[in-house]
C-alpha cells in the first residue's frame, strides 16, 4: 500500500511567519502535528515555543509539541544523552512544565526514559532519580498491572513509582519522607509483584531506625524475617538491639544466626561480631579462634592484641567447627539461659511448646532449633534462650525458644 503523502504546509508556514497569533486551536494543533509526523521536529519545537509565548490561550497543540521535544531530545540513545545531560534534563523539565499527566501526553514516556537512563548508572544518582519521579503525580498513576504479549504480569505504574521513590528517599537519607511515602504505599490496594512490598517495608524499617523509632522498626523486621530472605534481617535486628542497649537480645540473635547459617565466608561480618562479643564477655579462647578464622577469610579483617598463631595450620572451616563448639556448649557465658518443661510435642511436624506457668501462651519451639540432633519428647526439661519473632496468626510480636538442649526427663507433672 502506498504511503500517505505528506500534507502541504506552505499555507501554515506563510501564516506563521506573517502572524502566529492568527492560528486558532485546531490550526495550531494540526500544524505542529503535521510537522512532527513529517519528522520536522526542530520546526515543530520552534512553532510550539512561539505559540506558548504569543498565543497562551491555545491548548490543543501542547501534546504534539511535547512529543516533538520527546522525539528530538529524549527518545535518543544513552550515549547521545551523556554528551549533554544538562540539555536532556532541561528538555524533560520543559515537557513537564507544559504537558499534563494524561492520555496522549508524552510526560510519562519522557519520565520513564529519564528513569531508565539514571537507573543504569553505577552508582545510581538517587537524588536525581527522586527529582525525576516528582514529575509524576503518584496518586493518579494507573494501578493496573502491566501484562505483556505472552500474558506475563508485571508491576503497575503506581507500584513502580512507590517502589522506586521509597528506595530513592532512603538512599538520599531523607528518612522521614521515606517513611511517609512507604506508609502511603502500604495503605493502597495495590497488587504487589516480586519482592516489591517487602522492599518497601524494609526501607521503611531502616528509616524508622534512623529517626529513632526503634520499637516500630523491630516490629517491621520481625514481620519480614521469615518471608524476606534477600536481606539478612537477623543481622539488622542484631544491630538494632546493640544500638538500643539490648545486649542479651543482640547476642541471642547473633549466636542463633551463627548456629543456623553454618560456615560461609560471606558471613564475615557475623564472625567479626562473634569475635567482638567474645572480647566483650572476656572469653579469650573463643576470641582467639574467631580471630584466626576471620583472618583466614580476609587478612587483617579483625585486629586484636591476642596471639592466635597456635591456629595458623588450621583451615577456616575447621576453625569454624572449633568456634562452634566453643560457643554452643558454653552459651551461658554469652546469653541468658532458661529451663522449662516440654508440655506438647508434635512428632509428625517437629514442633512443640514449653510450659509457661505465668503467661497466657506456652513458648513455641522447632526441632530444628535444638543444638544437637536430639529426640524430643513430652515432659523433657530443656535449656533454651528466647528470641523475638512474629506471630502471623495473631499479627503481633511474640517470642520463641531457640538454641535448645535436652537436660532430663521429668514425668512428674
Amino acid at each position: 500500500m502506498d504511503n500517505k503523502e505528506n500534507k502541504d504546509l506552505t499555507a501554515y508556514d506563510n501564516r506563521f511567519h506573517e502572524d502566529p497569533t492568527s492560528f486558532n486551536d485546531f490550526q495550531a494543533a494540526d500544524y505542529i502535528k503535521e510537522l512532527k509526523n513529517q519528522d520536522n521536529n526542530d520546526k515543530a519545537i520552534e512553532v510550539g515555543r512561539t505559540f506558548l509565548e504569543v498565543a497562551p490561550e491555545l491548548k490543543r497543540y501542547i501534546n504534539y509539541f511535547g512529543y516533538a521535544l520527546y522525539n528530538r531530545y529524549i527518545n535518543i540513545e544513552d550515549e547521545k544523552i551523556a554528551e549533554n545531560e544538562t540539555l536532556f534534563f532541561a528538555i524533560l523539565d520543559e515537557i513537564a512544565s507544559v504537558c499534563k499527566q494524561e492520555r496522549y501526553s508524552p510526560l510519562e514516556a519522557a519520565v520513564n526514559k529519564a528513569i531508565k537512563y539514571v537507573s543504569k548508572k553505577n552508582p545510581v544518582d538517587y537524588g536525581k532519580l527522586s527529582e525525576i519521579l516528582e514529575y509524576l503525580d503518584a496518586p493518579t498513576l494507573d494501578d493496573t498491572p502491566f501484562i505483556n504479549k505472552e500474558g506475563r504480569e508485571y508491576e503497575s505504574k503506581k507500584e513502580k513509582w512507590y517502589r522506586m521513590k521509597v528506595r530513592a528517599l532512603y538512599e538520599v537519607k531523607d528518612y522521614r519522607n521515606c517513611i511517609e511515602q512507604a506508609n502511603i504505599a502500604l495503605t493502597l490496594p495495590l497488587k504487589w509483584h516480586y519482592n516489591n512490598l517487602n522492599w518497601v517495608k524494609y526501607y521503611r524499617g531502616v528509616s524508622l531506625i534512623e529517626v529513632g523509632r526503634y520499637e516500630e522498626a523491630e516490629h517491621v523486621f520481625l514481620e519480614l524475617k521469615n518471608s524476606f530472605k534477600i536481606v539478612n534481617l537477623s543481622s539488622v535486628l542484631y544491630k538494632l538491639y546493640v544500638n538500643t542497649g539490648r545486649e542479651n537480645d543482640a547476642y541471642t540473635y547473633l549466636i542463633n544466626d551463627f548456629f543456623l547459617s553454618g560456615y560461609d565466608a560471606s558471613n564475615l561480618d557475623n564472625y567479626i561480631a562473634i569475635a567482638k562479643m567474645a572480647h566483650d564477655k572476656g572469653v579469650e579462647k573463643a576470641e582467639k579462634i574467631a580471630a584466626a578464622m576471620i583472618n583466614k577469610i580476609k587478612s587483617n579483617a579483625y585486629e586484636t592484641e591476642l596471639d592466635f598463631s597456635e591456629y595458623d595450620n588450621e583451615s577456616a572451616d575447621s576453625l569454624f567447627d572449633m568456634l562452634y563448639s566453643e560457643i554452643m556448649y558454653h552459651l551461658e557465658r554469652y546469653i541468658k539461659r532458661e529451663e522449662g518443661k516440654v508440655i506438647y510435642y508434635n512428632n509428625s511436624r517437629n514442633f512443640g511448646s514449653i510450659l509457661q506457668e505465668n503467661e497466657d501462651d506456652n513458648l513455641f519451639f522447632m526441632q530444628a532449633d535444638f543444638i544437637d540432633d536430639e529426640e524430643v519428647r513430652k515432659f523433657d526439661v530443656v535449656e533454651f534462650s528466647r528470641i523475638a519473632t512474629y506471630d502471623r496468626k495473631k499479627k503481633q510480636a511474640s517470642t520463641k525458644a531457640v538454641l535448645l538442649k535436652v537436660l532430663y526427663e521429668d514425668i512428674n507433672y
